[in-house]
């Protein structure tokens, strides 16, 4: 591939400096001298025809079939008689004109491939069948199985594996109004849902619920659909909705079925504290217990657990969330049993019900910092193990807690811990600065001696903590209450969003980031990985307003804020932004060259698109001088000369890249501007 890439290189940039494409400025290669390839003799000499093969190959015969299919008689005619100049001994073929679909080649091989998807091995033999059979291409049935099959594959694999951003890349092309295959939509609303795009989803509920006459989907359907919108949308509108669809007699009948999702709904809403959500009425409550002690009641158990935690019936919300811990263990039962024993002053069985379920807690950490914190505090009646000690690290560290981190660092002052207490109160005073935190550093380098670090804290706050340095003379001395050991701050430990971030679950990290942002403002690198989740599920204002906000902050490592603005302004073609952002400077000498490349390709785009095709090659001039070209690029460039009437450049270039890449648009193209010319009349 290297190869065949410098090849294409060297051969655009012939073309190029022979037919004056260039400015005189960027007239050299972009490679070395031993590597600039002999120019081909069509462009380097006078024309000369190649030596009379006893036949023309499948790529000269391209546009011979081309015309064939599309009944061009005129063309062919012409076609015939060019090829008939170069070969004297051709022949027409046979089966020019039959349908493409009709030619006698086998497909076996490729169905086989096609039940074992080996997408691999049916691209390479779709390659060995067309170098072999003249202007054949898979049939219409082949193709288009081909392509729904790769789709589901895809999309069944990335659900999964629950990469949800890759689901909605696989699936972005169905139309919810037309798509008869509803698990392929379902999926899409699943990923939708999972990360939060409810807006996206509703319009995948709305193509299938509200179709009309043969589009419409069966009643198996829509009821499935509709218990799955229970998990999105508010009571209120699913009934609105099973209204409109109760036209149907056996809709009508068959949604008694959804009586208990919407039961569901309606709990959830209220706890939710939804606007318009009223108190459920007993007979609600009577049905979901019912439900709830069937041997799959594990969510309605859930569920009645937060009802219950809301309108304070805490004995009775324990119940239930140690009932749903037994029959399902799950990290949400635990943060619902912690947060009623915590709330119901049982601090010590919360600590002791969250360090026994220590795996499930660490699903997600944030939510049982309270429940750790318990053994931490200094009068408790429960001391805790090693492992409660590293969970609770790692528990603040993934919730970034100024306040717990302080925590941490008394319970190892008093354990005579000094260098670990310094390294937490350190990182306690750096995510919130704190007097408690200084003074918590300023004891402990004390007790270690450390005159340096004493020093450079006073001189830094000295002056806007006077009241914390004047209290060290009478601070307390450390108990000397022998603990667990206490580690200092890992440098691998990372907050939950950054887990999320890296784990491809983008929902979930602009959730965890939204969760930090209500107790406090986000940090530049939390802005950072917000602008990054956010570009990755293609939420373009979101994306650019994190990323601005990065870059004034200083976010990330070297140009990431910047490297990040920039992709984004250039996904929404902002082209004009994008190139401001780039005259202020800042990039890395790679990435400034990466966005400019983008940046020139898009613009030579939207130039060929509006018909200016001069500056269509100006701006691949351009990006010739910092990136090689694609063969994509160079068709271009040889179609913008073709419109410009500048026929010798662009059959020049069509004929070079064709001695290089052998493509059929190449020889199409050739073709055209023989005809342009009058040769072949």
């Amino acid at each position: 591939m290297n190869n065949r890439l410098t090849l294409l290189r060297s051969a655009t940039c012939t073309v190029l400096i022979l037919t004056g494409s260039f400015h005189a400025s960027s007239a050299s290669s972009l490679l070395p001298a031993e590597q600039v390839q002999p120019m081909p003799n069509a462009i380097a000499g006078k024309p000369q025809l190649p030596k009379p093969k006893a036949s023309p190959d499948p790529v000269e015969l391209a546009a011979l079939y081309y015309y064939a299919q599309q009944g061009q008689k005129e063309r062919v005619d012409r076609e015939i008689r060019r090829i008939s100049i170069k070969y004297p001994d051709f022949a027409v073929p046979g089966d020019l004109f039959q349908p493409v679909e009709e030619r006698k080649v086998d497909e076996t091989v490729l169905w086989r491939l096609y039940e074992k998807d080996d997408y691999v091995g049916i691209d390479n033999e779709i390659s060995r069948l067309a170098s072999e059979n003249t202007g054949w291409e898979p049939s219409s049935d082949f193709q288009q199985k081909l392509n729904r099959r790769k789709q589901r594959f895809e999309m069944v694999r990335a659900t999964k594996a629950e990469d949800w951003a890759a689901v909605i890349a696989a699936g972005h092309d169905l139309d919810p109004k037309s798509e008869p295959e509803a698990d392929l939509l379902w999926m899409l609303v699943d990923a939708y849902s999972q990360n939060g795009m409810l807006d996206q989803a509703s319009l995948i509920y709305q193509g299938i619920l509200f179709r009309e006459g043969e589009q419409r989907l069966s009643d198996d359907v829509l009821i499935t659909t509709l218990q799955k919108a229970a998990r999105d949308f508010p009571a209120a509108e699913l009934r609105q909705v099973i209204r409109q669809l109760s036209g149907s007699p056996t809709v009508a009948a068959r949604s008694k079925i959804l009586d208990l999702d919407l039961m569901r709904r309606e709990l959830a809403d209220y706890v939710a504290g939804i606007e318009g959500a009223t108190e459920p009425l007993p007979a609600m409550l009577v049905a979901l217990r019912r439900s709830a002690d069937e041997k799959t009641g594990s969510k309605d158990q859930l569920l009645l657990g937060w009802y219950y935690l809301k309108v304070a019936q805490r004995k009775e919300a324990e119940t239930w969330f140690r009932r749903a811990l037994l029959s399902a263990p799950s990290s949400e039962a635990l943060k619902g049993l912690s947060l009623t024993l915590l709330q119901d002053e049982k601090r010590a069985e919360a600590f002791q019900v969250v360090s026994d379920n220590l795996a499930l807690a660490s699903q997600d950490w944030e939510s049982f910092l309270a429940a750790l914190a318990v053994a931490f505090m200094e009068k408790s009646e429960k001391k805790p193990d090693s492992k409660a000690v590293d969970a609770f690290a790692n528990a603040i560290q993934a919730a970034q807690s100024p306040e717990h981190a302080e925590l941490l660092g008394w319970y190892a002052y008093n354990g005579l811990q000094f260098e670990s207490a310094q390294a937490w109160f350190r990182k306690s005073f750096e995510w919130k600065p704190s007097a408690a935190a200084l003074k918590g550093q300023l004891l402990a380098s004390l007790r270690r001696k450390d005159k340096a670090t004493y020093g450079d804290l006073e001189a830094r706050f000295g002056g806007d903590y006077r009241e914390v340095f004047a209290d060290l003379k009478t601070a307390r001395a450390p108990t000397g209450q022998k603990g667990q050991t206490v580690a200092t701050p890992s440098e691998q430990g990372q907050p939950q969003y950054l887990a999320s971030f890296k784990a491809r679950r983008y929902g979930d990290c602009l959730a965890d980031l939204s969760k930090k942002a209500a107790s406090g403002r986000l940090d530049a690198n939390a802005e950072l990985i917000r602008g990054w989740c956010s570009l990755s599920l293609n939420r373009i204002s979101e994306a650019r307003s994190a990323f601005e906000t990065a870059v004034r902050g200083g976010g990330g490592k070297g140009d990431d804020a910047l490297y990040g603005l920039g992709l984004t302004l250039l996904r929404a073609r902002l082209t004009a932004d994008a190139e401001t952002l780039l005259l202020r400077g800042g990039f890395s000498p790679a990435r400034e060259r990466e966005l400019r490349s983008e940046l020139l390709w898009q613009k030579a785009r939207i130039a060929f698109d509006q018909k200016r095709y001069a500056e269509v090659i100006a701006n691949l001039d351009m990006r010739l001088q910092l990136a090689p070209e694609a063969v994509g690029m160079t068709q271009m460039r040889a179609w913008s000369h073709y419109h410009l009437g500048h026929l010798s450049q662009s059959k020049a270039i069509f004929t070079a890249l064709n001695q290089v890449v052998r493509d059929a648009g190449n020889t199409r193209g050739i073709t055209a501007i023989e005809e342009r010319m009058g040769l072949w009349r």
